[in-house]
């Protein structure tokens, strides 16, 4: 009959969780969370094998530290561009420009409509 340890699987989980959080760094929205349960995963796993040692500490360390480094790469991929956009009221540039009056364009001789008849 095979053991099962809980606390080997928390740690397994939280690798798992944080390579998978570490793919998914270019799309936040799903990275954020996947890498938050990894952290909360990862040190549940931490506290549960504190006193054990050995290989479930090992994946427990090694689950805080990739769920760690993922969500500092989803905050970072978050919060990045937002320094960088420019100002989202743009003018179109069909519209005229404010304060000047509109001038028709020149008539030229020779283009008129019965011309081109």
């Amino acid at each position: 009959m095979t053991q099962r340890n809980p606390s080997n699987a928390l740690g397994l989980l939280s690798m798992v969780l944080g390579t998978i959080s570490l793919l998914l760094f270019f799309l936040p929205i799903l990275g954020l969370p996947i890498s938050a349960f990894s952290l909360l995963f990862g040190i549940m796993g931490l506290l549960v094998t504190f006193g054990q040692g050995g290989l479930p500490l090992r994946r427990s360390l090694q689950g805080c530290a990739l769920s760690t480094l993922a969500l500092t790469f989803n905050l970072s991929i978050t919060y990045a561009p937002s320094g960088y956009l420019t100002d989202p009221i743009v003018q179109p540039p069909w519209q005229p420009v404010p304060n000047r009056p509109y001038v028709s364009p020149r008539r030229v001789r020779g283009c008129d409509a019965k011309s081109y008849a």
